[in-house]
């Protein structure tokens, strides 16, 4: 999806979004240790094991359980070819085809389950189809896994940025989460994506980090051909 397309989605998005606004523990993100964690068959993280459960929308995911499931897809095989999985979603959405927003979302979602637009959308979906209580399942996942972002950093510096593994998931957070209106500039800065925005209430800097090591690093192995 182009910049224009993750604009128009965050629009739509922004309308059925809440953000915490209470101090939060913050998550250690250590990814050799994640990987370590969700490889390992005989524990309680292995990927497949906690993928059937969030799948199954289990309430008893823990925020760490969460962050394995989140940043564990990166290390899943079908990451890479998942990260443009949704880029028919933001016209679909712009339609109120809500039928056809809801199927588009179900096979997003079975690409990339951790998809933050396709679990937004098909809340949204569900829920002008009438369909309450399905439609809180996804908004719930949708809050959990944004809450693993905004408590995986302060965003201050590279050092300390607010992980991703997605370059869309940067501006949900920018737009829904952080209520941005205005990005002034956005540049590399070693394995971070840097902006500089306009201060929000959500959001007292005029700079912020994000941390998309995972993507970079994975991109840089599948063009030298290592797994």
């Amino acid at each position: 999806m182009n910049r224009k397309g993750i604009t128009l989605l965050i629009t739509i998005l922004a309308l059925f979004s809440t953000r915490l606004l209470v101090a939060q523990v913050m998550l250690k993100v250590d990814y050799k240790e994640i990987e370590r964690r969700i490889q390992d068959k005989n524990k309680d993280s292995h990927y497949p094991k906690l993928l059937k459960r969030y799948n199954a929308f289990d309430k008893t995911l823990t925020p760490e359980e969460y962050m394995l499931i989140y940043y564990g897809f990166s290390f899943q095989n079908t990451y890479l070819s998942a990260q443009n999985a949704d880029g028919k979603l933001a016209e679909i959405a712009k339609s109120k085809d809500y039928k056809k927003l809801i199927a588009e979302c179900e096979r997003v979602l079975q690409i990339n389950p951790v998809s933050l637009s396709a679990n937004n959308l098909m809340a949204m979906a569900l829920f002008e189809s009438k369909k309450t209580e399905e439609g809180l399942k996804y908004q719930n996942r949708y809050r959990a896994i944004r809450k693993t972002i905004a408590t995986s950093g302060d965003g201050r510096s590279c050092e300390t940025a607010l992980k991703v593994i997605f370059i869309a998931d940067e501006y949900n957070m920018l737009y829904s989460y952080f209520d941005v209106e205005k990005i002034h500039g956005q540049k590399l800065v070693g394995l971070c994506d840097y902006f500089e925005v306009d201060p929000t209430q959500y959001l007292q800097a005029k700079d912020i980090y994000f941390d998309i090591s995972r993507k970079l690093i994975a991109t840089q192995k599948r063009l030298e051909g290592k797994k």
